[in-house]
């Protein structure tokens, strides 16, 4: 049974990298409260067709905010599983992993290395109903 050794320096980058994201992500939703606090106050002021153009934003860029992460989640899975399928191997030699992972050969690996480009596929389609959500959103607002 092979064994595909999990790299250390990978694990600690992409650990920082989650914690730099929650981070961004806490800033942001706390940002986005204060900001549709005084879109209300505005509202409830008289200037209705301001906040309407704000609340036009803020719907456009929720459903916006997922597209560029679905895409790039999508094109590495669909990466990750070509890569797998011609080596026969997954994971396949070149690539990094968390933790130490047993190596799947031949049929087992063939089956992953489909259902990680149909997963990968499936991401980028919901980047792309995402996207449309948010032209949706846009024009129907306005």
């Amino acid at each position: 049974m092979d064994i595909h050794r999990a790299d250390l320096a990978y694990r600690r980058r992409s650990l920082r990298l989650l914690l730099a994201l929650l981070c961004l992500c806490a800033v942001g939703l706390w940002q986005l409260h204060e900001w549709l606090q005084i879109v209300q106050a505005r509202a409830s002021g008289g200037d209705a067709a301001q906040a309407r153009r704000w609340l036009r934003w803020a719907i456009a860029g929720l459903l916006a905010s997922p597209v560029v992460p679905l895409l790039l989640w999508g094109r590495s899975l669909r990466r990750l599983g070509s890569a797998a399928r011609q080596e026969q191997r997954f994971p396949p030699r070149a690539w990094k992993t968390y933790r130490d992972v047993r190596v799947l050969r031949d049929r087992a690996a063939q089956d992953w290395s489909r259902r990680t480009e149909r997963i990968g596929r499936v991401a980028q389609y919901g980047a792309g109903l995402f996207g449309v959500a948010a032209l949706v959103a846009w024009v129907w607002l306005s």
